[in-house]
């Protein structure tokens, strides 16, 4: 594929002012076979097309101008194939000399490790690891928890019906998956950044930040309540202690395998 397969319009690179529906469906198809070609040729990631997709998708809905916002992603493929055909034509680059991974490089690949035994949730292949994996971490505990916490709290102080735990409940539901198919509801304008083109990293970090700390709030408060149970509820039967304590271990296996250790709600 060279620069010339990629896309031209009529009069070199600028787009008409308005594109017939014919010439639209055109245009979507050849970035589409663009993006594939960039793909195979250049050993790239499939997201690649799949992010031009969700971006296509989303500019629909927003009613976006489709003519500038074709002239943009054509611009957009086009770079990224030229910038492949200057590395190829001037040669490898001397490979660097292997030297042991540092200590931060060690850390990385620890706290990775910690979180790679959650379930991701992949409501976007672009968003962060962390982010999926606590969205699909929590998704579970809601599917596989919840509901026997909530019997095995009914005659203590922090009944389902207890405003504590009604905001609890309002926190998970807003944090997890019902039915791992929808992503959480607090991810949307995650999603809206990621959709973006071109893309604002700055925000999308900001906002996978904003999801993590609204987990840790969330799993600081439940840790809470399942302490103070522990402690203030000692008669309480065997199989209903045997659930809140389950409920705390994966609260807490949580909070550090997520190193959220320090993240608190300021009191």
């Amino acid at each position: 594929m060279t620069k010339e397969t990629v896309f031209s319009y009529d009069r070199g690179d600028v787009a008409p002012k308005k594109l017939t529906p014919g010439e639209i469906t055109a245009s979507v198809e050849k970035i589409r076979k663009s993006y594939d070609d960039y793909v195979v040729k250049y050993f790239k990631p499939r997201s690649l097309r799949q992010a031009f997709e969700s971006r296509y998708l989303q500019a629909l809905k927003a009613k976006t101008d489709i003519s500038s916002f074709l002239l943009a992603e054509i611009s957009a493929i086009k770079e990224l194939v030229e910038r492949e055909e200057q590395r190829v034509q001037l040669g490898p680059a001397r490979p660097a000399p292997e030297k042991a991974p540092g200590f931060a490089d060690k850390v990385l690949e620890e706290n990775r490790a910690r979180i790679a035994k959650y379930p991701e949730l992949p409501f976007d292949p672009d968003a962060g690891e962390e982010v999926r994996r606590m969205a699909g971490a929590l998704s579970d505990f809601a599917a596989a928890v919840w509901r026997d916490l909530g019997a095995a709290l009914d005659e203590t102080m922090y009944a389902m019906t207890s405003s504590e735990m009604l905001a609890l409940d309002s926190q998970l539901r807003y944090l997890s998956s019902a039915n791992r198919q929808e992503p959480p509801q607090l991810v949307s304008r995650l999603l809206v950044e990621l959709r973006r083109f071109p893309r604002n990293f700055s925000a999308i970090e900001r906002e996978e930040k904003d999801y993590l700390l609204q987990a840790a709030f969330f799993l600081h408060d439940l840790f809470t309540v399942l302490e103070r149970v522990r402690r203030v509820y000692t008669e309480m039967p065997a199989d209903r202690r045997t659930v809140v304590e389950d409920a705390r271990a994966r609260t807490w296996a949580l909070i550090s395998d997520f190193r959220l250790k320090d993240l608190k709600r300021s009191r």
